[in-house]
């Protein structure tokens, strides 16, 4: 399908994830790709400042608030005063109404609903993730397993869902893999005894058991610690509680400027994700890209994002948790696989606009 755009149509942009965690990483990605594609017709992002910056050349409709949950509800109406023609969402946090007639939402994974955060929650979730998925045209995703997910938790029919091209940050891969040079270069290598995790605390990401397996690794008894950043302060005392319980050498500095996490993972032996499931595994992808060796389990898109070329372990066993993380220390043969790029992302997103305007045209 073409990814040109049409010169008679206004395309809305919801870029209000800018600047928060995955989310935003994948709408500043797809800013920066549609900046460098310039594809015609008239284009508006909704967000803050920072997102104009990442694409100047488009009209700019300011937002008031963040996207997450009712606050995305409170804008009417908004850009919907815009009158744009296709509306595109990268997250299922999106108004409740329509922006315009077609529209495109990105529904990452159904995890949200799959392992909630809090458990009474979950019927609710699911019917708000099959609300915002009715309210679309087409629905995007990041996966094959993904696109299973949806089709197998909301119905939906493999025709209605369109993958996206998850691109990597190549210019933090590019530090990251300078910093790394450095620091492994002799006389004096300075890489740290350390496994490190990035992302939040939330049950899919199995985190306890993480803790409880990696007083397990021969790489502990050696002298190794477990790093988790990112990890907000109120899990702190919970698994802090579980790695005295369990021997396990730990730390969380929470969140780190962007600098100190890219010295932090430069230096680190062994980058673990550990989760139940992932619509995608951001943090794999880009450590492969800067030459660290992972250790993964077989949750959700993980095994597929790896392409057969690294070995994986089963998220619910702690020993083999444990022998995953002392068989990717110290590995050299991480594989040099291709990462889509911003202008793919971008690409992926119109080839998905595009369907939707033809679906909208054919009913």
């Amino acid at each position: 399908m073409s990814t040109n755009g049409h010169p008679d149509l206004h395309y809305l942009v919801d870029a209000r994830w800018v600047g928060d965690g995955g989310p935003g990483r994948v709408t500043e990605h797809m800013l920066r790709g549609l900046s460098e594609l310039v594809p015609s017709g008239r284009w508006s992002i909704w967000g803050p400042p920072a997102a104009l910056e990442l694409w100047p050349q488009a009209e700019w409709i300011p937002s008031r608030y963040p996207p997450i949950a009712m606050y995305s509800q409170r804008e009417f109406p908004g850009p919907r005063t815009a009158r744009a023609d296709v509306a595109f969402y990268p997250h299922q946090l999106r108004p409740a109404w329509h922006l315009a007639p077609v529209e495109v939402t990105t529904i990452h994974d159904t995890i949200p609903f799959r392992y909630p955060p809090i458990p009474r929650l979950r019927v609710a979730m699911k019917l708000y993730f099959r609300r915002m998925a009715a309210l679309s045209t087409v629905v995007a995703t990041d996966s094959e397993f993904s696109r299973r997910s949806l089709m197998a938790d909301l119905g939906l029919p493999a025709e209605r869902i369109d993958l996206l091209a998850i691109s990597i940050d190549r210019a933090f891969v590019e530090r990251v893999r300078a910093l790394r040079a450095t620091a492994t270069s002799p006389p004096v290598p300075t890489l740290a005894q350390r496994a490190i995790f990035i992302g939040r605390d939330l049950p899919h990401k199995n985190l306890d058991r993480l803790v409880r397996a990696f007083a397990r690794t021969s790489f502990q008894r050696d002298g190794g610690e477990l790093t988790l950043v990112g990890v907000g302060d109120n899990a702190h005392a919970r698994l802090n509680a579980i790695a005295a319980s369990a021997g396990t050498r730990l730390v969380c500095p929470g969140f780190l400027p962007q600098d100190e996490l890219e010295t932090m993972l430069a230096t680190s032996a062994v980058l673990v994700q550990p989760s139940l499931e992932e619509g995608f595994g951001l943090p794999v992808a880009e450590a492969l890209a800067a030459g660290i060796p992972v250790a993964v389990s077989s949750g959700g898109s993980l095994p597929e994002i790896l392409r057969g070329t690294w070995p994986t372990f089963d998220p619910l066993d702690l020993d083999a948790i444990a022998n995953g993380i002392d068989q990717a220390v110290g590995r050299t043969d991480v594989p040099d696989l291709a990462w889509a790029t911003p202008v793919d992302l971008a690409k992926s997103a119109l080839a998905a606009i595009a369907h939707a305007l033809a679906d909208k045209r054919n009913r």
